[in-house]
């Protein structure tokens, strides 16, 4: 008998989106609770349909930018791990940390000597003629994985400005993510493609399984690369920027395809 298709799939807006972006419905189902137990994100009925058919068909491993304390507030009974904190962490099926990813993991962190450190206060004076932001630094297990500017007010976006202002230092070790009012400055070390490699060749080293992919962003192109076959929400950012350049090169040269 063959094994079951190993499936790597992104949750916030692949499975699931918060009420802001989804207004739920009464055949919407709660997934994930904030911080202080109150509903955050719902599945719509063809969502669950889909999580139920993955969860009986294949072994799926959650692959998220989601920090380990975010990801267990996610009501999902996942069964074979997960990736959190876009590639920081690895968890095992018992949800406890797996030590080789972390050791590897933690020799980067030394080579990057302490950047993440002071970085939240210098990106407050990065953005002081911009606007207000709050910022952190992710530390999961003394480890620290990556900064995050979050846009406080309303209105126009200002984001891409604050990256225009980062030192060339700084981008030459990390590289950048921007979902919205939130910016991620992420080493270049951590990545869900580099977490995804890693597991894969744990797990099925010989490449005998097949292995799927879902994601919604461009941030995870990189993992979905690893997988024999993927796809993504229709009109997520994955599609509208498949499309966009599909239109973009059809005007460009008056048909599809190279020759």
């Amino acid at each position: 008998m063959n094994p079951k298709p190993l499936v790597f799939v992104d949750l916030d807006d692949t499975l699931f989106q918060t009420y802001r972006k989804q207004q739920p419905t009464p055949q919407h189902q709660m997934v994930t609770t904030d911080v202080s137990g109150q509903p955050l994100s719902y599945m719509s009925p063809k969502q669950q349909s889909f999580l139920n058919w993955l969860l009986e068909s294949a072994e799926v491993v959650p692959v998220t930018a989601r920090s380990v304390e975010g990801f267990k507030r996610v009501q999902i009974p996942f069964q074979y791990g997960a990736i959190c904190s876009h590639g920081g962490t690895i968890l095992d099926q018992n949800l406890a940390v797996d030590t080789d990813w972390f050791d590897l993991q933690k020799q980067h962190e030394i080579q990057l000597n302490g950047i993440l450190t002071d970085l939240p206060d210098a990106l407050h004076d990065y953005a002081k003629d911009l606007g207000e932001v709050r910022t952190w630094t992710l530390v999961e297990n003394e480890l620290s994985i990556y900064s995050v500017a979050k846009q406080k007010q309303a209105g126009a976006l200002f984001l891409d400005q604050l990256v225009e202002k980062l030192p060339k230092t700084l981008l030459e070790q990390c590289y950048i993510h921007i979902n919205g009012n939130n910016l991620a400055i992420i080493p270049h070390h951590v990545s869900k493609q580099s977490a995804v490699e890693f597991y894969i060749q744990k797990h099925d080293p010989q490449r005998e399984r097949i292995i799927l992919g879902w994601g919604d962003s461009l941030s995870d192109a990189g993992f979905l690369s690893c997988c024999d076959w993927f796809g993504m929400p229709k009109s997520s950012q994955l599609d509208k920027f498949l499309n966009t350049h599909l239109s973009h090169d059809f005007d460009t040269k008056g048909y599809l395809g190279h020759v």
